[in-house]
């Protein structure tokens, strides 16, 4: 059975079936959308989808993008990490010569006792727990967020499938919670950008929408960066500000290395759970607006580069070669027209542009 052409109505003629009186339909240079007449074109390069190329040039970047940091990162570090390693050593070895009675391989083995992740040797924590309030808040934060610092982790089989348990509710519990409010903060962030259109009526659209994204990313670099690395580096003795703000943007962006916890200092033993609990609230509040700014960040086509990747952006209408738009239309702005146009919020997860009248 050799199969023929597609109808333009999606009728499939089959060569060896065909009914008598139907002359099966010659091959053509246009190409019907969804059973429609209107014809299309797919954009290629060297026969390929553009789409592909660009996906497999992003690939290779990406990649050598991750083989540069990581060259990048063992030349800065490793050579610091020689000479701690080295000085520890000198360390061990100085309190072996001062206690003859101690072997170096009883004091090898009772570091790798004591080194046991999240408990913390020292005398003064022995009465600490790691699973008060407080800390028991960030760590539930820490799991449902995906920043994971490690400075606690449960040790028994319980705790670890309850730990699984609880993250599979909990992700994408937290995922519903940020969309929902960020959906909330939408409506104000987008009524300034209207704003800023009314303001600005000789400006092109793209210029003033990056007048708002200037404006709301210097917002969060101040109100979510900023101020709370100058409240840790005043509340955690020890810290830089470097390490302040390295702290907050690491957890932010959900790294969470879990090099530098607060906290954890004995000046904050009388109000350690609230002091935690704070850092708990304050990592929740900061991802809401870190995903806030990176919605506005994402909804101007032009930055939103990964739009070129998608495979329907190589669909073109042949006949008025304008792009397809399906499930994300790109709101770019016309400069053939000089009506400005306003916001419409009743859907405000996207930013629809309405010509005004």
């Amino acid at each position: 059975m050799f199969l023929g052409e597609i109808k333009p109505m999606g009728l499939t003629i089959y060569q060896s079936i065909t009914p008598a009186g139907i002359t099966p339909q010659q091959p053509t240079d246009k190409t019907s959308l969804c059973g429609s007449d209107r014809a299309y074109t797919i954009k290629k390069w060297f026969g390929v989808r553009r789409s592909t190329w660009l996906l497999s040039m992003y690939m290779v970047a990406y990649f050598l993008f991750l083989v540069g940091g990581c060259l990048l990162f063992s030349t800065l570090e490793q050579g610091a990490e020689e000479k701690l390693k080295n000085g520890i050593d000198q360390r061990k070895k100085d309190f072996v010569q001062a206690h003859p009675g101690v072997k170096d391989a009883d004091l090898e083995k009772l570091i790798d006792d004591i080194m046991y992740r999240g408990i913390s040797p020292k005398r003064r924590d022995l009465k600490n727990s790691n699973w008060s309030f407080g800390q028991s808040l960030l760590f539930t934060v820490t799991v449902v967020t995906t920043i994971g610092y490690g400075h606690i982790n449960p040790v028994t089989p319980d705790g670890k499938l309850a730990c699984i348990a609880y993250a599979v509710i909990g992700i994408p519990f937290t995922l519903i919670f940020l969309s929902a409010l960020v959906q909330r903060l939408l409506a104000p962030t987008f009524r300034l950008l209207s704003s800023f259109l009314k303001l600005l009526p000789k400006m092109d659209n793209f210029q003033v929408r990056l007048m708002h994204l200037a404006t709301m990313s210097s917002l969060f670099l101040l109100l979510i960066m900023l101020l709370p690395s100058i409240i840790f580096y005043l509340l955690e003795p020890g810290w830089t500000l470097l390490d302040t703000f390295y702290f907050v943007f690491i957890s932010l962006t959900t790294i969470g290395l879990g090099d530098y916890i607060p906290g954890d200092n004995e000046m904050h033993e009388p109000y350690r759970d609230a002091y935690k609990s704070c850092v708990g609230l304050f990592l929740l509040m900061g991802l809401v607006f870190m995903s806030l700014t990176l919605t506005v960040f994402y909804d101007i086509p032009q930055l939103n580069l990964g739009l070129h990747l998608l495979r329907h952006r190589d669909i073109s209408d042949k006949d008025s070669t304008t792009t397809i738009k399906r499930k994300h239309t790109d709101s770019e702005t016309s400069t053939q027209t000089t009506l400005r146009p306003s916001i419409d919020y009743t859907n405000a997860g996207h930013d629809r542009i309405l010509e005004s009248d």
